[in-house]
């Protein structure tokens, strides 16, 4: 405000003195102006004096610096007040956390771990088994093996029967079936692999077979018991009527015995991929040869009365069924078309084999 007024006197001043040289040549009164424009100065002089008094430099920093070392004191003196405090609030916390651990129940449990962790150390060890990491499904001992396609696990403390999915063996326990070729070789493979093994017992989309079996893929690491047995020939594949998540996998393995003609390959017409029927086997019987006749002499005998004409036996009557269903109740494992049973048209894939499983 004073530099505003010093400022306004100056500009006056230069304003009344113009003024009053201008009216000395035009001869008029010029002393009016000239009292004006000395007032002015006088003004302007008292205002920068004031601000030169109020604007020493030493004074002001003088003034700056004991206000900024008053400020400083103030601060330190709050924050050593503040660091007091935090620090009793600290060390009573402490002190109530302490009493807190010393009457809780968890120390005294914390020690007793820890006295059963140094008694464990001091224990003698006890073996560990590993799992496979490349282990599939849910592990599970074998507890018996039946034949080259069915087990027994235990499995959530029970002993289940699985059967195996996607593969057929030939048969060797069946009452109803002959001992089939490769039959005993499958079975022995099965022994020898799956006895005493834990294996990975994968359930199928449907968990169990109308006899109450777990269908399953059973793994050894990371591949399958099915693949073992398709690959040596051992076995085919059957019974597409559940899971078939694998059955690429199992056909390329299968391929190869097949291209080898391997195990079940290796008779021509014995086993057929992905069918249902079993395996096409029959025994030849054994004949034996009648000794050559000897030949004696002996007086022809007198000529007998002309045989009456065998009467020749009627062939085999047809047996009719309304349905596979029907058949079953009498062959349960279907009829091949030399039987009298047999009709065409319960032989929906044309192999010369009706109503098969």
């Amino acid at each position: 405000m004073l530099m505003f007024l010093g400022v306004l006197g100056l500009l006056l001043f230069i304003f009344f003195i113009l003024k009053g040289i201008v009216s000395v040549f035009r001869k008029k009164n010029f002393k009016r102006d000239f009292l004006f424009a000395l007032g002015s100065f006088i003004l302007f002089v008292t205002m920068v004096s004031i601000d030169a008094s109020n604007d020493d430099p030493k004074q002001l920093t003088k003034n700056h610096e004991q206000v900024a070392n008053k400020e400083v004191k103030n601060d330190s003196k709050e924050e050593k007040k503040e660091s007091t405090k935090e620090k009793k609030q600290a060390d009573k916390e402490k002190e109530q956390q302490a009493t807190k651990e010393e009457n809780s129940p968890e120390t005294t449990t914390n020690d007793s771990k820890e006295d059963s962790l140094n008694k464990s150390t001091n224990a003698p060890k006890e073996k560990v088994v590993k799992l496979d990491e490349k282990a599939h499904g849910v592990q599970a001992p074998v507890t018996k093996v039946v034949d080259g396609d069915t087990i027994h696990v235990s499995m959530n403390g029970k002993d289940e029967t699985v059967r195996m999915l996607l593969l057929d063996t030939p048969e060797t326990v069946d009452p109803n079936e002959p001992v089939q070729p490769f039959g005993p070789e499958a079975s022995s493979f099965a022994k020898q692999t799956l006895s005493g093994k834990t294996v990975g017992i994968q359930v199928g989309s449907e968990a169990r077979d109308k006899y109450g079996r777990l269908l399953a893929y059973v793994w050894i690491g990371d591949k399958t018991y099915q693949e073992m047995v398709l690959e040596k020939g051992l076995g085919r594949t059957a019974y597409l009527y559940n899971d078939t998540s694998m059955l690429d996998q199992f056909h390329k393995v299968q391929d190869v015995a097949i291209n080898k003609k391997i195990g079940v390959w290796s008779i021509p017409g014995y086993a057929h991929v992905d069918h249902n029927h079993g395996y096409h086997y029959q025994e030849e019987k054994k004949v034996n040869p009648t000794p050559a006749p000897v030949q004696k002499t002996t007086p022809k005998p007198a000529p007998e009365p002309e045989p009456e004409p065998v009467q020749e036996e009627p062939a085999q009557t047809a047996e009719i069924f309304q349905n596979c269903t029907d058949l079953r109740t009498k062959y349960p494992n279907g009829v091949p078309a030399t039987h009298p049973a047999y009709q065409a048209k319960m032989d929906r894939d044309k192999d010369n084999f009706a109503c098969e499983k």
